[in-house]
């Protein structure tokens, strides 16, 4: 067994942050909390959430490039409405203990997926993760301990974990797009309201966009083949170079902002 930032196992690690006054007992979610997470099980893949608390709700910016678009149709409160409150309670807990207790909750995140490795390895699928399933913070940046030596990331870690993510923050989608990121992480760009320059920036350099659609997604966006990103989450399998469509959910449906793509009968089937 590893020791992660000086942790023997997940125990003692909860232990810590139960003494801190933390009530959760896990930093990732379970698949079957995400319908697109379970369809990827028909792929062969075995993926866990991380559900932090999104924007600046927790008082700290987990979103650094968020759109107001963005932040009223976020998927945060999408879901049955009779676990929502536990939802953002926990999610804001563990933001908390994230930003205050780093080597700690990290740790756990380890152990975490130390277990989903050896899970997905017996079930004979491929393990993956969502280090941003309601944030999108540098988790590529959030150094630890492993065995007592430096690593300079969760991704590099776990280098045989695939880990996924949409994010706003065009940087890092270009980072992607030339090979900058660890091979095991793979960035969609999400479109906003407020971004169509960056769009384009990472459509050139070979990256993909997530875009949201009002109604059936188009065969093509703008000259670029799009796909269909509601069938699974599993966007690492994904072709390059190419829009990821998605239907408008919950609040985005109500969208006026630009955030969600409008449509008229000519895009719908161009």
């Amino acid at each position: 067994m590893s020791i992660y930032n000086g942790y023997t196992s997940k125990a003692s690690a909860i232990r810590d942050l139960r003494a801190a006054g933390f009530t959760f007992s896990t930093a990732l979610g379970a698949t079957e909390s995400n319908p697109k997470l379970v369809k990827g099980e028909k792929l062969g893949v075995l993926s866990k959430p991380h559900n932090l608390s999104p924007a600046s709700e927790s008082g700290w910016n987990m979103c650094a490039q968020a759109s107001k678009g963005c932040i009223a149709a976020c998927l945060h409160t999408a879901g049955n409405p009779v676990y929502l409150a536990a939802k953002i309670k926990a999610r804001s807990q563990r933001t908390r203990a994230f930003m205050t207790m780093r080597k700690t909750y990290v740790a756990l995140m380890a152990f975490e997926l130390q277990a989903l490795e050896l899970k997905a390895k017996r079930l004979n699928m491929t393990p993956a993760w969502r280090p941003n399933t309601t944030s999108d913070y540098p988790f590529h940046t959030v150094a630890l301990i492993v065995n007592g030596k430096p690593c300079t990331s969760l991704l590099h870690a776990f280098p045989d974990i695939e880990a996924y993510d949409y994010t706003k923050i065009s940087k890092t989608a270009l980072k992607w797009a030339a090979g900058l990121l660890p091979k095991n992480y793979h960035i969609t760009f999400s479109k906003s309201e407020s971004n169509d320059k960056d769009v384009q920036r990472v459509l050139k350099a070979g990256g993909n966009v997530a875009a949201v659609f009002e109604k059936a997604l188009p065969d093509t966006w703008q000259g670029v083949k799009v796909i269909n990103g509601d069938e699974s989450d599993v966007r690492f399998l994904d072709e390059t170079g190419v829009v990821v469509g998605l239907k408008a959910k919950g609040e985005g449906k109500k969208d006026q902002s630009g955030f969600v793509i409008r449509q008229t009968k000519e895009l719908e089937h161009a």
